[in-house]
């Protein structure tokens, strides 16, 4: 569903109301007692001790004149709004339903910027640690309320759990003169990023009331989720807002550096003459799904404002905010992505984008055969794309703070007869971008939502355990080690020892690093 056939999602306030009397009347065990946040007050689920709250609003809805605008101050409603249902998810394309990264349907509307906190202890003086859960999709998709992403197990471990929506895609990330100049920082194009600030400012100004502490916030994400943390880390608009961060697969060199804002506005430019808009007051008064379907190369902007200047600068000059970070990626980060080529390509690639320094690659990456093209081009890509940016973003804070890196390489238990399109008898998905997930989160059966595509064994969920543990424990001290875990030493650029998760948990010498020293400095 979309913001148009919605007529404005802004009614879901009063359809999810009730009034006090009504709401006294229908109390029973199932509901929390009332909290007065930002806007007004809600009630939750009790689930199995957990009391869950899910669609509460952080900004007014970003539609008609407020789009492609800074999140605006949550719209205060009356009554008490009972938060048991997820919101639509941001407007964006659909995934493909044979992708390893589909996990079901949902609704999507421009209307999208709500939250969800789960809570173990809703006490003010509880004063439990805190998560919030940034997802990934390229920028493009993403949604906080996928089964993947609940926040339910890493509850139950004694940590408040948030999870926020973001703009994503043209409607997230859209730089534009017209907009730079209607803004009062003259700046535009992260409005995403914008949204993520927005929601870290109602985790600072509520989360007591749901038990946690603001003066002890970890944010986790994974892929754009990272990367989005990790530029976190560089804005002057983040700062105090958290105090731990945990990146899985992302790095702020991900992708290459954020464009100038003069350069995105050119691209924004021509989305503008794409759909034939003369303004952006028209470009305003099209619909979101028709500026979603245009396609845009959507990502954030160094736009002076909430990227004051590149973010490998701000690393560099060790800038960043000095909080303790946890990063790490996957051994076959590169199967899911249709990147494998011939072996002449493969040369031929090469030569073009390294001159002098081709022969050198393709000692470390070798296509003299088809067959060893095609596996070089997904190590490749898993080396130079993701392990080599989370490698940049750990040399770099452990400089400056306490820093924990891993290696996840344990392959899910596929279920015979999987097939995706990412995978084919030539190309086994393994550990791939974005395995890890499920085993951190402690979400393993929301991935047989549609028939058992993993077999899981007591190993698997033993795994999933050690990993959700030692993720809590840097929540609530900024150090994942803990009674009974194998010992996980902090990470130094001299000697780089990561933790290592597979079919054991031990500590060693991070993975394949002749082969990213290759990319230092690129």
């Amino acid at each position: 569903m979309t913001l148009n056939s919605l007529a404005g999602m802004a009614g879901l306030a009063t359809l999810l109301c009730v009034s006090t009397p009504s709401l006294a009347a229908a109390a029973g065990p199932d509901l929390t007692p009332p909290i007065e946040i930002t806007g007004g007050s809600v009630v939750g689920l009790r689930d199995n001790g957990l009391s869950v709250f899910k669609g509460i609003p952080f900004a007014a809805p970003p539609v008609r004149e407020l789009r492609w605008k800074a999140p605006a101050l949550v719209v205060p409603w009356s009554g008490v709004r009972i938060a048991d249902r997820y919101s639509p998810m941001c407007l964006q394309a659909l995934r493909a339903k044979n992708s390893v990264f589909y996990l079901g349907e949902e609704p999507s509307s421009e209307d999208c910027l709500y939250l969800n906190v789960w809570s173990p202890d809703v006490r003010p003086d509880a004063k439990l640690p805190v998560m919030v859960f940034i997802y990934g999709g390229g920028w493009v998709i993403g949604s906080a309320s996928l089964p993947l992403y609940s926040g339910e197990h890493l509850a139950r471990k004694g940590v408040v759990t948030v999870s926020m929506n973001y703009r994503v895609g043209a409607l997230g990330f859209l730089a534009h003169p017209e907009l730079s100049a209607e803004s009062d920082h003259k700046a535009s194009g992260n409005y995403g990023l914008l949204d993520m600030i927005a929601a870290l400012n109602w985790v600072r100004d509520n989360i007591a009331r749901f038990g946690g502490d603001p003066a002890n916030v970890t944010v986790y994400g994974q892929s754009a989720g990272a990367i989005a943390i990790s530029l976190l880390q560089a804005s002057p608009l983040a700062k105090g807002l958290f105090h731990r961060a945990i990146g899985e697969s992302g790095g702020f060199a991900l992708g290459g550096p954020p464009p100038p804002l003069a350069e995105a506005e050119k691209d924004g430019v021509k989305l503008m003459d794409k759909l034939k808009a003369a303004s952006i007051k028209e470009l305003r008064d099209q619909g979101g799904d028709v500026i979603t379907a245009a396609g845009f190369a959507a990502r954030p902007v160094v736009d002076g404002y909430a990227l004051p200047k590149p973010p490998a600068e701000v690393y560099r000059a060790g800038e960043q905010m000095r909080v303790s970070v946890l990063v790490g990626s996957n051994s076959d980060e590169g199967t899911a992505y249709p990147v494998a080529m011939s072996a002449s390509a493969f040369v031929e690639s090469a030569k073009q984008r390294y001159g002098e320094r081709a022969d050198a690659l393709l000692k470390l990456y070798p296509a003299s055969t088809e067959d060893e093209a095609r596996a070089s081009s997904y190590e490749l890509h898993r080396d130079r794309t993701f392990a080599s940016a989370v490698r940049g973003w750990a040399r770099e804070q452990s400089l400056i703070s306490p820093t924990f890196s891993y290696y996840f390489s344990h392959v899910p238990p596929y279920a015979a007869g999987l097939s995706y399109q990412q995978q084919s008898p030539a190309i086994k998905l393994g550990a791939y971008h974005g395995a890890e997930m499920a085993y951190v989160y402690g979400t393993m059966d929301t991935l047989n939502f549609n028939g058992t595509t993993r077999n899981w064994t007591d190993a698997d969920r033993k795994l999933s355990e050690t990993m959700s543990t030692y993720w809590v424990n840097f929540a609530k001290t900024g150090n994942p080690n803990g009674n009974g875990l194998p010992a996980w030493p902090t990470y130094d650029a001299a000697q780089e020892q990561v933790m290592l998760f597979d079919e054991a948990v031990h500590a060693g010498a991070l993975p394949n690093k002749a082969k990213l020293d290759f990319f230092l400095g690129q």
